[in-house]
């Protein structure tokens, strides 16, 4: 088997949907929708691609919530 080297290596949560309500005391609501993308990478994430080690991995759907 050859030896492979990895470049780079990233993963993420796209089109995460993040609503904000700004609401105003005379009864005025302000509302801005925002469609954003969460993207982490570096090389510390190697070894979960060449070691199937995923201790510094963050699931995707927690980087969601925390958006």
């Amino acid at each position: 088997m050859e030896n492979s080297i990895i470049k780079s290596q990233a993963y993420g949560k796209d089109r995460v949907r993040v609503v904000r309500v700004v609401r105003h005391a005379d009864g005025w609501q302000e509302i801005a929708d925002y469609w954003v993308c969460c993207l982490l990478s570096g090389a510390q994430f190697e070894s979960s691609y060449t070691k199937g080690d995923n201790k510094l991995v963050v699931a995707t759907d927690s980087q969601k919530n925390t958006v």
